[in-house]
């Protein structure tokens, strides 16, 4: 069987996402308090949150009857004593000892916000999926907590008025689609206020801004830009010897049959892939790792090089990039022998494409979730 090739290709219209971290990789950043303004009237000087009813909105009626929005994390606490997100997620942690940090960083980090920088005033918009609506209220009260209540933690909404969620620009959409519970809406703030003045005023949306074009290619650039970024912090913050690991399984998801060397000195050998189970076919590839920000050097690509005996190959993987000089060296290996260099985005494109074929015990060190992107 020909051994597969080591190439890197980009999968279109899909991209992969840290399990933990994808819902907030969609959302849109959370900014400061500002204020805007819309032609020449001054509109806003507020946050706008969206926070959401329950899946799909199932809860967006009761919210409206009962002036309110209520989250609850599974955590049952007043937090308006936990006045910092560090202090929150401590006692997340202490009542979630099972559930994975990433997540627990996650609800901290809205429940902080939810107890702490909504303000009253803010503008509030609740989706609700099923009629495609976005609910419009202001916050009018200070963080509650109602520990009889199936959503214990609650603030006081003046509900204004439903909008169609086709009233929105395709980005506001976009921005407004992310699964979070929780999450500020400011970089649309001119948007949603000129909306809101819209509505009071008896009007429609102003056309000028519903009109605005959308690129599904230019959301793929953006949600894949920000997926590597995600799972490159996951990379950098796993084991040195995880790293190895998951090295020799992406090799084998490719088809060779690689594994770890044994502890110890390994001369510059961190993995061994082999075409055949056996190990009689070329040809043996030596694989050198390094898991750190510092660029690999030409000192290291040579003592790969030394290792390598014709017809051997070398693959050098270093998320810290490569020198000039190192990569002038795996470009002059000896006649017979051939060394290719791997960064780390060339091994990111690698792991998602041959994401679906790693063993499962790889999967669960770098959780994913595939998501698809419409094509225009």
């Amino acid at each position: 069987m020909a051994a597969p090739r080591i190439g890197v290709t980009v999968a279109k219209r899909l991209a992969y996402l840290p399990i933990s971290d994808y819902p907030s990789a969609l959302a849109p950043a959370t900014s400061s308090q500002a204020s805007y303004s819309f032609g020449s009237e001054h509109l806003m000087q507020r946050n706008i949150w969206v926070v959401r009813a329950g899946s799909g909105g199932v809860l967006a009626d009761d919210f409206e009857k009962r002036t309110i929005v209520a989250i609850d994390f599974s955590f049952r606490r007043d937090v308006s004593g936990l006045r910092s997100q560090r202090a929150l997620l401590s006692e997340l942690e202490r009542e979630h000892q099972t559930m994975k940090r990433g997540r627990l960083v996650n609800w901290a980090s809205q429940l902080h916000k939810f107890a702490n920088d909504v303000r009253e005033g803010d503008l509030v918009l609740t989706p609700i999926a099923e009629t495609r609506e976005i609910m419009i209220g202001t916050c009018a009260g200070g963080y509650e907590f109602r520990a009889d209540e199936q959503l214990p933690h609650v603030r006081r909404v003046t509900w204004r008025r439903r909008v169609s969620r086709d009233a929105l620009t395709e980005r506001a959409k976009r921005s407004a689609g992310s699964s979070l519970t929780l999450f500020s809406l400011n970089e649309h703030g001119e948007e949603i206020e000129a909306l809101v003045a819209a509505g009071e005023n008896g009007g429609g949306f102003p056309p000028q801004l519903a009109e605005e074009e959308y690129s599904a290619p230019e959301l793929y650039e953006e949600v894949s830009g920000q997926a590597e970024e995600l799972i490159s912090d996951r990379i950098a913050r796993m084991d040195p010897f995880e790293f190895e690991e998951l090295v020799a399984a992406l090799l084998r998801a490719m088809g060779y049959h690689a594994a770890r060397t044994p502890a110890g000195p390994d001369r510059g050998v961190d993995v061994i892939a082999q075409s055949d189970a056996l190990g009689l076919d070329a040809p043996r590839i030596k694989v050198q790792v390094k898991q750190r920000n510092k660029r690999a050097s030409a000192d290291e690509v040579r003592s790969l090089v030394a290792t390598l005996r014709q017809p051997e190959r070398g693959l050098f993987v270093s998320t810290g990039g490569f020198s000039r000089e190192a990569l002038y060296e795996a470009e002059r290996a000896p006649q017979g022998v051939a060394v290719r260099t791997l960064n780390r985005d060339e091994f990111i494109g690698l792991l998602t494409k041959y994401y679906e074929t790693l063993e499962p015990e790889a999967r669960a060190t770098i959780p994913l979730k595939k998501v698809f992107i419409p094509v225009d």
